[in-house]
């Protein structure tokens, strides 16, 4: 007992020596002329190699210099008197650690030595940032709620109106410029839905359907074309596109994500080749899967740049970037379960892979078919006499029976009057005059198909709350594609509801 009792006495003879060692954290006293004169077991690990570090220099073994730092922490602390901090990343572990310097003053208050402490802090780090992130991702899901509304319905009156054109002229040069803008339309009503889904990544993706990925990537570039054609021209510079595509390659998708997906990867490209090059894009299959490969002849990236490519807010453009653009590319690949990844080698240019799923046999079909319309009637229900106009000359040159109305009395008062089969309703911000107006008419009428128009790009998690007043929700901007198919699904249903009415008298 009594050697078991020396022993332990033995062992504890200097604790504060087993403390200093056993700390995880760097720590080091320095004298004033920067020498180490002491280091726990951890500096020596990591900072020595499992040597001691000793009788260095503290710059050397920190920094890897030749002289004092000159970010030292060292004069900013004895300055202010309080400790400055410093955070740093250190490429020899590619972590970031954070320094803490503490001064010894002698009795004459002069500097006799200092301890430096140095802390890995990059899960600390990545979690601030990730914090950071997400609080401007929800900043922007309420910017983007705010604006949703009036963006969309001005898209609606700019859709209409090329529908319409298209319907009436048969210039194929004509049709073919209308085509572009209408598409460029849509992608600036997919922007808000975007943002709102970066606020709330869970959120499914809608409209999907298949998608030819040579006939895409035309259209990109088509749309593109003002960017990396005109502009490149004004500079003296020239970039030229070159395709290799393989025929008849299909993905399900959003169109209108995948040419945005496109959109910012050439974008990307041009920034990146300021004296022009070349962007080439080709398509094969891989393991049953589709490979969209896009190069670039440009500057190229550092494997930091690579490493952090895909970070949302990241930007190498300082002020005229966003940090959105490849977050975006690889937020929506991801979300149709595909892969994308970029290689790069400073001055020579990039490479970027995306795979997705070959889902040419499961291809989907257009939904509902063409049925008479004529005998059907329809209530427009909306505040912006401008929406009311859109919407009749749609529904009328559609083949229905419309009114319109932009009170909400007066909206009950003509129902009841004449039972309509169908009425749309704006959803109405911020009174919600819409839902109010709904419930009413079913209370009147429950078979009366209400279809709710919104302006704030309404998803799966919201639509579920009007599942017992509303029958289909229509975001805005409203097109003839958007209203014909909620239209016939909603005639379905009347023509139905009239068939069970016959039988049971």
């Amino acid at each position: 007992m009594g050697d078991i009792s020396i022993a332990k006495n033995q062992h504890y003879a200097n604790p504060c020596k087993i403390i200093f060692n056993n700390i995880t954290d760097i720590i080091v006293l320095c004298d004033s002329d920067y020498s180490i004169i002491e280091s726990n077991e951890s500096s020596n690990y990591i900072l020595g190699k499992g040597e001691s570090i000793i009788g260095s220099k503290c710059y050397n073994v920190f920094r890897e210099q030749t002289r004092p730092c000159l970010d030292c922490p060292l004069k900013p602390t004895l300055k202010s008197g309080t400790i400055i901090p410093l955070v740093s990343y250190d490429k020899r572990f590619g972590e970031y650690f954070e320094e803490n310097t503490y001064p010894v003053l002698d009795e004459d208050e002069k500097l006799s030595s200092f301890i430096i402490v140095c802390k890995n802090v990059t899960k600390v780090k990545a979690m601030e940032e990730k914090s950071a992130q997400m609080k401007k991702l929800s900043a922007l899901g309420k910017i983007s709620s705010g604006v949703a509304h009036d963006f969309n319905n001005m898209l609606t009156v700019i859709l209409g109106r090329i529908q319409l054109l298209k319907r009436q002229y048969n210039s194929p040069k004509l049709i073919t410029s209308l085509g572009i803008i209408e598409k460029a339309a849509y992608d600036g009503a997919e922007k808000v839905r975007k943002i709102k889904e970066f606020s709330r990544p869970d959120q499914k993706h809608s409209n999907l359907e298949s998608i030819d990925i040579k006939k895409l990537i035309l259209e990109v570039m088509e749309l593109t074309r003002p960017r990396w054609e005109e502009a490149s021209k004004i500079k003296g510079i020239l970039i030229q596109p070159i395709y290799k595509f393989q025929d008849d390659l299909y993905v399900t998708a959003n169109a209108s994500d995948l040419r945005n997906v496109f959109t910012n990867i050439i974008f990307n490209a041009i920034d990146a080749m300021p004296d022009g090059g070349i962007i080439s894009f080709k398509t094969e299959i891989q393991n049953n899967e589709i490979c969209i490969i896009v190069r670039d002849t440009g500057i190229g990236m550092t494997d930091e740049t690579l490493e952090k490519i895909f970070d949302p807010f990241f930007t190498t453009k300082g002020v005229s970037g966003t940090g959105m653009g490849m977050s975006e590319v690889y937020g929506i690949i991801k979300n149709f379960k595909g892969r994308v990844s970029v290689k790069s080698r400073v001055g020579k240019g990039s490479t970027l892979f995306i795979n997705l799923p070959n889902d040419q046999l499961n291809a989907l079909q257009p939904k509902g078919n063409e049925i008479d319309k004529k005998p059907i009637t329809v209530l427009v229900y909306d505040k912006e006499d401008y929406i009311r106009k859109i919407l009749n000359d749609l529904l009328s040159a559609m083949g229905y029976n419309v009114d319109t109305v932009n009170n909400q009395k007066e909206t009950i008062v003509l129902f009841k009057e004449n039972i309509y089969d169908i009425v749309i309703v704006d959803m109405g911000v911020p009174d919600m005059s819409g839902i109010q107006i709904a419930k009413d008419i079913k209370q009147i009428k429950a078979s009366t198909q209400v279809l709710l128009t919104s302006g704030l790009a309404l998803g799966p998690d919201e639509a579920k709350y009007f599942d017992d007043t509303i029958d289909h929700i229509i975001n805005k901007p409203l097109s003839i594609e958007k209203i014909q198919y909620a239209i016939s699904e909603s005639v379905l249903a009347v023509k139905n509801s009239r068939q069970q009415i016959n039988l049971e008298n």
